[in-house]
């Protein structure tokens, strides 16, 4: 049942990803995907004593399959969005494990605005180091900074686990 839940909210994620552009600008929405599997991954336990390494591994496995996933549609190379999810499925957990910081609705919003611009950077970076991809700098900061700000919004909604 929990991988239907998951698979749905992927699906949907892509399916509106493709579809919907606010501002004219592509959404990012499988960076909130991956941001919130790490959260809810987070254990009472794991906040209570610190960083665990079985849910930063999870979730960075299964923001490296989304990547993968992501990459594949793209049609371009394979390898940007792996690495980009991937640490973000890390992050995720290492950020709201209370060695970090205690999670607030302030510190969400703050870090899932941080996540998509790290995402929007990484993949654009990895794209022009290996495609020779040349960009215009202010349409790079505005295809990166419209995303993050809608992002924000979700990580101001979605909490971890209690």
């Amino acid at each position: 049942m929990n991988y239907l839940k998951w698979l749905s909210f992927i699906f949907l994620a892509f399916l509106l990803q493709m579809h919907f552009f606010p501002f004219n600008q592509r959404l990012n929405l499988t960076v909130v995907v991956v941001y919130v599997f790490g959260l809810k991954s987070l254990s009472s336990q794991t906040r209570t004593y610190g960083f665990s390494s079985m849910a930063g591994t999870k979730s960075a496995l299964f923001g490296a399959c989304i990547g993968l996933i992501e990459d594949i549609l793209s049609g371009a190379i394979i390898g940007p969005n792996f690495f980009s999810k991937g640490i973000i499925g890390f992050a995720s957990t290492a950020i709201f494990s209370e060695v970090f910081f205690q999670w607030t609705r302030f510190w969400g919003g703050m870090a899932l605005f941080g996540i998509t611009l790290f995402d929007g950077l990484i993949f654009t970076g990895l794209r022009v180091l290996f495609t020779n991809l040349h960009i215009n700098d202010f349409v790079f900061l505005q295809g990166i900074a419209a995303p993050a700000v809608i992002n924000a919004a979700f990580g101001i909604i979605f909490r971890p686990r209690q």
